[in-house]
């Protein structure tokens, strides 16, 4: 793609069908990509109910029982859909290349991810098999929650014809939820309850058609072809060193101040989160390095922790954002005018986070050590320190909306500008490489399980009536806006606490977007409230995802509730922006007003 690039610009000979090349060969990249998610246990789960028992062996063995299932669904929908292809003898557009063998060799490496899960599936069962004492305490937990998942999809079944629009909405969630308390992978639980819903409301045929479509778009998805790039690209950055590059420029600007290098954090996560895309890849990154650099200069735990914790939230908005493609690519929206309405909100919470450390240093001067004067403000040494991933980001956002290329396009010019400024650093091994590639391919197949199966279920709640379901209770015409955004904040902030970020959005975006649009309110708009919405979440007790992986970095350094108290300044930055943002759209929608 980056050679298309040069190629397209450069002497206008772009690569003859690309793209409908691209999205067959991302179609057996991500195939492939199950096998290492399946084998490392990668996907994302709600582990609530090992969490509050401490046994964890029963429901592995079910969640792993119940995804084996799934990919022998998946596997068989794939060989059904690619002989439907060799069948009809469909080709390229342009190039007329069969279509048939490239979905066979797509099936046959989703199979492969099969095996992994039966090998994992062997492993949970010899691991239970060892322990014989243990074995109700360990399965009877979560096997009252798979028979509650079991009992309610029986009844669906049995009268979804009698039943009306609300009930067989609640029914799905129910069986989703249960089955998401089992430990069940969310992606999973989605794409089993979309099915079994499906198939209630019409019949097997139809269940069959659904999940093979979902499954085929998703996997072959030029828009979602974006995010394994990306993931890649912030990868690559890791491995050059940009993290250090980011932090030192940052401490070159801010260092002398008192709490500049809670300052220098919390700017350092920004500029990370905008290459990486991640919060919890920034938090663990920069994580290391910010924390051990204001401990040698006497920062108060809480300052340090809570900087580094809440500072990684700012990866989900700030472009490109793997998480806002993620919700265009399911709302259906244009992910650049996306990106350009992300960036007057990130820069807002950046600002904020900035003030809130000014602020809390000021009213408390023994959370940070007096300002350093032997340290200079030095914005060209921060320059200098930083040129690489400056670069990196005017090349992605700057090709982006000059209108260079397009935003997989985008993508796959930064993976190729990480990937050279890796050859050059000296920290370029096979090794690396293979870890850079291994760790975005699991990371993507993680994201693509729940995109399938976000897709599966809505699908389901589509055929169920959701919107009328929905305007049924929550009536915009009778009820206040204020009312019903303020129940949706409430509730994006619970699940932001509980849920992985891209879990809260897929599992809420088909049935909140009825309720925007009846409000007539913007999608795009909306998207990005939810973005702070479930980041805020991050951060908030008693859960918060980042706080807890800031405490697997200082361990028993610095105690949970000390982090919890530090991300507080933070959690008050965090309202002042949501209220900017709801009552004041303009910040949002200025900038994509601007540029279309």
């Amino acid at each position: 793609m980056t050679t298309d690039i040069l190629l397209r610009w450069g002497i206008s000979r772009p690569i003859k069908g690309l793209f409908e090349i691209m999205e067959l060969a991302f179609a057996c990249i991500v195939a492939l990509s199950f096998t290492y998610a399946n084998k490392k246990r990668l996907h994302v789960s709600m582990e609530l109910v090992g969490n509050l028992t401490g046994r964890f062996r029963g429901v592995q063995l079910y969640a792993d029982a119940l995804t084996t299932v799934a990919f022998a669904i998946y596997t068989y929908f794939l060989f059904h859909h690619a002989a439907q292809k060799t069948l009809y003898g469909e080709t390229t557009l342009v190039l007329g290349v069969p279509i048939g063998p490239i979905w066979y060799l797509a099936a046959g490496l989703i199979a492969l991810g099969l095996l992994a899960q039966l090998s994992v599936l062997s492993e949970s069962a010899a691991t239970m098999w060892r322990s014989p004492g243990r074995w109700v305490p360990e399965m009877t937990a979560p096997a009252l929650s798979l028979v509650a998942a079991l009992a309610a999809s029986l009844f669906l079944i049995w009268t979804a014809a009698d039943q009306g629009a609300v009930v067989k909405v609640l029914l799905g969630f129910a069986i989703l939820y249960f089955l998401a308390l089992a430990h069940v992978p969310i992606g999973v639980s989605m794409g089993l309850t979309g099915l079994i819903g499906s198939y209630a409301v019409l019949d097997i045929g139809a269940a069959q058609l659904i999940g093979a479509n979902n499954l085929s778009s998703t996997i072959s998805s030029a828009d979602l072809a974006a995010v394994p790039l990306f993931l890649l690209m912030g990868n690559l950055a890791v491995a050059s060193g940009f993290a250090d590059d980011i932090f030192n420029a940052a401490t070159a600007i801010f260092g002398r101040m008192r709490g500049g290098h809670a300052l220098a954090t919390v700017l350092g996560c920004a500029g990370f989160g905008a290459i990486s895309g991640s919060s919890v890849a920034t938090t663990a990154t920069l994580g290391g390095v910010a924390f051990r650099e204001m401990k040698q200069r006497s920062y108060a735990d809480s300052l340090a922790t809570g900087s580094i914790a809440a500072g990684g939230t700012l990866g989900a908005l700030i472009p490109p954002s793997v998480i806002l493609i993620i919700y265009c690519v399911i709302a259906e929206l244009s992910i650049s005018e996306a990106f350009a309405a992300a960036l007057v909100p990130g820069i807002l919470a950046l600002g904020l986070y900035t003030i809130a450390v000014t602020i809390l240093v000021r009213l408390r001067p023994s959370l940070a050590p007096p300002p350093d004067k032997t340290l200079k403000f030095a914005p060209l040494t921060a320059l200098r320190q930083a040129w690489r991933p400056i670069l990196l980001f005017v090349c992605v956002l700057g090709g982006l909306y000059g209108g260079v290329f397009t935003v997989q396009e985008a993508a796959a010019a930064g993976t190729g500008i990480a990937f050279v400024f890796w050859i050059l650093s000296d920290r370029a091994s096979f090794a690396g490489l293979l870890g850079a590639i291994s760790e975005a391919a699991g990371t993507a197949a993680g994201l693509f399980l729940l995109i399938v199966g976000a897709n599966i279920f809505g699908a389901y709640l589509n055929l169920a009536g959701v919107t009328t379901a929905i305007l049924s209770i929550i009536d915009p015409a009778t009820m206040p806006a204020w009312l019903i955004l303020s129940i949706l904040v409430v509730m994006y902030l619970v699940l932001g606490s509980v849920f992985d970020t891209v879990a809260a959005l897929v599992v809420t975006v088909p049935f909140v977007i009825p309720i925007i649009l009846a409000m007539d309110l913007d999608l795009i708009w909306w998207g990005i409230v939810t973005l702070a919405l479930v980041e805020i979440g991050m951060i908030t007790p008693p859960i918060g995802m980042n706080v807890f992986v800031m405490k697997s970095l200082v361990r028993d350094q610095v105690s949970i509730t000390t982090i919890f108290r530090g991300v507080m300044p933070f959690l008050a930055a965090d309202m002042v922006r949501l209220a900017l943002l709801i009552t004041i759209p303009t910040l949002t929608l200025w900038l994509p007003g601007l540029l279309r």
